[in-house]
């Protein structure tokens, strides 16, 4: 006879996307039997897709020798680290042309208003490293100006999915580029805008991915400044 979990193991957090809500629920859920036990909080998120980001994240994570619990977190880390988004002005999101320098600041604010929406307890490490993401080793990042270590491996992780998605994303000024490309630029900015660990981890695990059929190589944007996000 099977027994009834008792709920006592630790708990994590977890989310659940209603597409046609546009809804990102948080919740609790019992690390022993996987039970959802509450939830934490319900924002109103209509993330572009992100298929491809996160497996990408998820293989990266492996290669770097994260174990299977922290891979788990990073990849949920990078489903929700476009939340806040939709806080920034749309007039902004939408716009082609080049940005302001008062509109950049905007711009910036993302991480942050995405940490700040993130604000349960048991999300407190995905909301560090969603803060990080767009920090850089050489300190020209932001919001805090994080140098190299300083900066937790998963938001390094982050860091490097998510720009290589914009690089063969289609741009308002550009046409997405492709894998080699994206990848040659990687190369060039590891060690100033990247982690090169992190870099070269990543590299080696595309070499061994294995993406769903319909997914060439290519993650279309919307040709606006959102894509910058």
């Amino acid at each position: 006879m099977t027994m009834a979990c008792d709920h006592s193991a630790p708990h994590s957090g977890g989310a659940r996307y209603l597409r046609g809500a546009g809804q990102l629920q948080l919740v609790l859920v019992c690390d022993d039997c996987g039970a959802e036990r509450a939830q934490l909080q319900k924002i109103d998120y209509r993330p572009n897709p992100r298929r491809l980001v996160v497996h990408l994240a998820e293989l990266t994570a492996r290669e770097l020798g994260l174990g299977e619990a922290q891979t788990d977190r990073v990849r949920f880390a990078t489903l929700v680290c476009g939340v806040g988004r939709d806080q920034i002005s749309p007039a902004i999101l939408g716009k082609r042309g080049p940005l302001t320098e008062q509109e950049w600041a905007e711009v910036q604010r993302q991480p942050e208003l995405a940490a700040a929406l993130l604000s349960d307890v048991s999300l407190e490490d995905i909301r560090e490293w969603i803060l990080c993401y767009r920090e850089r080793p050489d300190g020209r990042g932001y919001p805090r100006g994080l140098v190299g270590e300083q900066i937790p491996v998963e938001a390094r992780i982050l860091a490097v999915v998510d720009a290589y998605t914009a690089i063969i994303s289609d741009r308002a000024h550009r046409p997405g580029r492709d894998h080699r490309e994206a990848c040659a630029e990687l190369l060039r900015c590891a060690g100033t805008q990247f982690d090169a660990v992190v870099v070269g981890a990543f590299l080696s695990a595309s070499l061994r991915r294995n993406p769903p059929a319909d997914e060439r190589g290519r993650v279309a944007q919307p040709r606006s400044a959102a894509a910058r996000l």
